[in-house]
């Protein structure tokens, strides 16, 4: 196994443990190898093994059958986390970094992915809560791991950039291994009409009053905390003075980090909207990556009713294209979505993998031209139009061609990493311990 060679994109939710674990026993840790000055202890060893059994599991492939097997494979794996220090090392001597950024985008994209992989993110925030870990504490396990994974794939990118693969070569994979070329995935062109729960004018103006309300006591020269706990409506910060706490602005609500990135410590904030209402944000205190924030909090969600309503209309529009109304008129008339709006609701043409369960089901059964019911999504109530279907289809040559380079670049570059890796190891220092 190459720990060197990827993520591992599901680590949520392990039933497999190594032996030892789960059972009751007491787990010592203790140092397992060393590379340079870095140990490696043997937790990390399992940590990697219960992953990998996890992973598995899920894919169905099979497993350890006994002691002998497990620890076979957790020597495979410790090698395999060497490997990825001694990489590690090598790129740090030649002075490849990654900034702070780069993890963190690197870990949001990465987090998405746990979401859809777990079905939603109520469902992956579920699974955090029943391992007892919050959202910011699940960063924090893996945000080493992936700039350590960037740092790795930079040094490979570099080290072993310089494959070729002739056009013979090529065309000798394709009519050899046509096979396993994988199809081109089927395509659908999409429009839409999407009608979104609104908060009534009224309710808007009454939040605004209220936080206005709450501005002219802060001018006034009321305690930002007094004003809080008398106007905030965020019930599990009110009593605390509007305190949300000690955060990083990465675990913060992006809108919410926006403001709080662009204040001093003691500054207050102009109201300002976000997804959930209308806040006042206050910067307590800053240090390091830590703000320490407090807000003033006015609700400005659709209730029920405002809810009920939107998919009222949704469902009269869809009445109207039944009875033979242009969707493309309806969606110019209607539809929330200001990108697509104007071109009569299309959205383009979008792989058929790519789509929600939501959207796939509402498409299943219809023919170019036809119009699906009312489908509750995330964003609100949509109807979507099947404009065009392309069927999965086995790729020409012209077409595989980029995908076949980048399977036998990836196989020569595995070649070049054990060649380089043989003689890595003569210059970093690496010591195993009996385990």
């Amino acid at each position: 196994m190459r720990v060197v060679l990827g993520f591992l994109l599901i680590l949520v939710s392990f039933s497999l443990l190594p032996a030892g674990q789960g059972s009751g026993e007491e787990v010592v840790d203790r140092i397992v190898a060393v590379v340079e000055k870095e140990p490696i202890f043997l937790s990390e060893v399992d940590d990697a093994l219960e992953e990998d059994l996890y992973v598995r599991s899920m894919r169905g492939e099979p497993l350890p059958k006994d002691s002998s097997e497990l620890q076979a494979l957790r020597r495979e794996i410790l090698e395999g986390v060497i490997e990825r220090r001694i990489v590690i090392a090598k790129a740090r001597k030649e002075g490849l970094e990654v900034t702070r950024t780069e993890v963190e985008d690197a870990l949001d994209e990465w987090m998405a992915d746990l979401m859809e992989a777990a079905g939603s993110e109520a469902a992956f925030n579920l699974e955090l809560e029943r391992q007892g870990m919050t959202l910011q504490d699940f960063k924090a396990q893996y945000r080493k791991d992936i700039e350590e994974q960037l740092l790795v794939s930079r040094f490979m990118t570099q080290a072993f950039r310089d494959v070729a693969v002739d056009e013979r070569r090529l065309r000798e994979f394709y009519d050899s291994k046509y096979d396993s070329i994988p199809a081109i995935p089927e395509v659908v062109g999409l429009a839409h009409i999407i009608i979104i729960p609104r908060v009534p004018p009224e309710a808007e103006d009454q939040a605004i009053a209220r936080i206005e309300d709450a501005v002219r006591m802060l001018e006034g020269g009321e305690p930002f905390e007094a004003v809080a706990r008398r106007a905030s409506e965020d019930i599990l910060t009110r009593d605390q003075g509007g305190l949300i706490g000690t955060v990083r602005l990465e675990d913060l609500q992006p809108s919410l980090a926006e403001i709080a990135a662009g204040l001093e410590p003691g500054d207050i904030s102009d109201p300002a909207r976000t997804p959930y209402g209308i806040e006042i944000v206050k910067l307590d205190a800053r240090q390091g990556g830590a703000y320490t924030l407090r807000h003033i909090f006015v609700k400005l969600q659709p209730s029920r009713s405002d809810t009920a309503r939107a998919a009222r209309m949704a469902y009269e529009i869809r009445d109207r294209i039944a009875a033979g109304e242009s969707f493309e008129a309806l969606a110019r008339e209607y539809s929330d979505d200001p990108d697509t709006r104007e071109n009569g609701g299309y959205v383009g043409e979008i792989e058929v993998d790519a789509l929600d369960t939501a959207y796939r089901n509402a498409l299943a059964g219809l023919e170019p031209g036809e119009v699906s019911d009312v489908v509750r999504t995330g964003r609100g109530f949509q109807i979507v139009k099947l404009v065009s279907r392309t069927a999965s289809r086995k790729p020409n040559f012209d077409e595989a061609k980029g995908w076949i380079r980048n399977v036998i670049e990836a196989r020569m570059r595995e070649a070049l990493f054990d060649e380089w890796l043989e003689e890595a190891r003569q210059e970093i220092y690496v010591k195993r311990m009996e385990f």
